[in-house]
């Protein structure tokens, strides 16, 4: 498969804009829309529910989407969960945990709000601490004072991808760290699958979360949870009802076997299809092919805003930087900024991006951010840098 050009060929929107917001959500292939197309128009059904043809067609290939999952992330198929993304899948690591007092939860400062709230909650509600990594304003982890925070700490939570500078964490290490401790270690993968290799074991993780709308190039309102053989025991399910058990009486009830125990009512088996429908698209690009186009996308860009002598944010040492990259053209506001690339079919996402503690560290209220995937072309980068050019000569 030729990269971008045939990737291209799949995704008829390509063809009419510049789309630089894959942070947010990324463009669908067809062959994911026909997976399905298919489920809808020739098996839909319920799952687990029926006898019927339907029916048993439409389990098996919910639960084949399952098997891709997992096998994709390094997990067994009873730690895949699905949910409805990211956001979702990390409220409920939080809600299915016991807490006490003093409780240690860690994390760092760059988090999506949805790795922020839920343990600022759990602090509130339940007196636990919480605890923050020390970094500097590119978004790299002081590691040394990760290895003191993480020591006695109940949990560690880290974004793998900052959706906001773009900057790689070194989850394996830190997930390391949380191991040698006995800490939970919980991993925000929303930007780090279907952008690069992710392996469960490898980092450590006990969760870990994503979203089926961003890197694997799925449909939206499908999320993924891994839950780490080990947690079974000890992670209750917040939600419980049809499907989540094996036996139920007025007084009591016994919780069905992982992964059917953690998903509560009808699951999105059209979205869970699409996923897995996604991530063999993915499989078939190879991640190595997607890492080195996203790589000399940031390359150009960051060399191209240098050049421009428009500020932007995220480390320089690019070997930690992924397909995302933020910037400002003072004193424009970044919305400002984003409208006028709109004028020019070029897609970007301009704000806080769900992380305000970065946008009030770094003193500014917020980005416009430019963010790729393996469809992107080194031709619409340089679209994109000389419209930057003329907007910089038109403030001067």
């Amino acid at each position: 498969m030729r990269i971008p050009e045939d990737v291209r060929k799949d995704i008829p929107l390509t063809q009419e804009v510049i789309y630089f917001d894959n942070t947010a959500t990324s463009l669908t292939p067809i062959p994911v829309v026909k997976a399905m197309d298919e489920y809808y128009l020739k098996y839909r059904a319920n799952v687990h529910r029926g006898v019927h043809k339907l029916s048993q067609m439409a389990t098996h290939k919910y639960e084949e989407s399952r098997k891709i999952v997992a096998d994709f992330i390094g997990a067994k198929f009873e730690e895949i969960v699905f949910t409805k993304n990211t956001s979702e899948s990390l409220n409920l690591v939080a809600l299915g945990l016991e807490w006490k007092k003093g409780d240690r939860i860690v994390t760092t400062p760059y988090e999506h709000h949805s790795d922020l709230l839920p343990w600022q909650r759990v602090a509130r509600k339940y007196g636990a601490k919480l605890e923050i990594i020390e970094g500097d304003d590119e978004g790299n982890l002081d590691l040394s004072d990760a290895e003191k925070k993480i020591k006695g700490a109940k949990l560690v939570a880290v974004q793998h991808v900052s959706n906001a500078l773009g900057v790689i964490h070194e989850v394996e290490e830190i997930g390391k760290m949380a191991k040698e401790e006995g800490a939970i270690f919980v991993v925000d993968a929303a930007q780090s699958v279907g952008h690069m290799e992710v392996d469960v074991r490898k980092i450590h993780a006990d969760f870990l979360a994503f979203s089926g709308h961003k890197g694997p190039l799925g449909p939206t309102g499908i999320g993924v949870l891994y839950i780490n053989e080990e947690m079974f025991d000890i992670f209750d399910p917040p939600l419980v009802g049809g499907g989540t058990i094996e036996d139920v009486d007025l007084c009591c009830y016994k919780l069905t076997a992982p992964p059917e125990r953690y998903e509560a009512g009808t699951p999105n088996i059209g979205g869970a299809i699409g996923l897995a429908a996604g991530i063999k698209y993915i499989e078939k690009i190879g991640l190595d092919k997607i890492e080195k186009q996203e790589h000399k996308l940031v390359k150009r860009t960051t060399e191209g805003l240098t050049e421009l002598e428009i500020p932007w944010y995220g480390p320089r040492n690019l070997k930690k930087h992924a397909g995302v990259v933020s910037f400002n053209v003072p004193p424009l506001h970044p919305h400002d900024v984003a409208a006028i690339l709109d004028e020019h079919n070029i897609m970007v996402r301009s704000g806080h991006h769900c992380a305000l503690p970065v946008m009030k560290r770094l003193g500014i209220n917020g980005t416009v951010r430019a963010s790729f995937h393996v469809y992107n072309s080194i031709e619409e980068v340089e679209t994109f840098l000389g419209v930057m050019e003329e907007l910089v000569k038109s403030l001067r």
